[in-house]
């Protein structure tokens, strides 16, 4: 596979994605960035927002309004840290822990969709080689990146 082929299909998966999850949440008005947090908190409720926004690799300013618009529409409560009385901790209300099995059910119907035809070593391999590739890309120093030299 060439290396613009490769990007061109992260791109589309990407994008198909997000417009799933945009479509099916619609009616719930959740954001795809909304959704993403609400499901991480799933998993790490109690956790504060420099912490979450470092496990989705999003920007402080871009969680802090997802956070303030799931608070404003009920799914989620922020409470001050004991240890630490300028953080704030993330948790989920009652609507959110209703609507948990709901969220994952719309997630598990895009695997299956974009996964059908695939055995289940082969979904393991690409599951697998994208977290290895998220990890990568996630530990690179982009200011690096800039300092490469064009060829003459």
């Amino acid at each position: 596979m060439n290396l613009l082929s490769f990007a061109r299909y992260v791109g589309i998966f990407n994008r198909q994605t997000q417009a799933y999850i945009t479509a099916a949440f619609s009616s719930m008005n959740i954001s795809f960035s909304e959704y993403i947090l609400l499901m991480n908190l799933y998993n790490h409720e109690g956790i504060n927002q420099e912490d979450i926004s470092s496990i989705l690799f999003i920007d402080k300013a871009a969680i802090a309004r997802s956070i303030k618009s799931l608070e404003e529409k009920g799914y989620i409560s922020r409470e001050v840290a004991i240890e630490d009385r300028r953080s704030k901790k993330l948790f989920l209300t009652d609507l959110a822990k209703k609507d948990e099995k709901y969220l994952y059910s719309i997630l598990e119907r895009w695997e299956n969709y974009t996964t059908e035809g695939l055995d289940i070593v082969t979904k393991d391999q690409i599951f697998k080689g994208l977290e290895t590739m998220a990890e990568k890309s996630a530990s690179i120093n982009l200011s690096d990146v800039s300092k490469y030299e064009r060829r003459k």
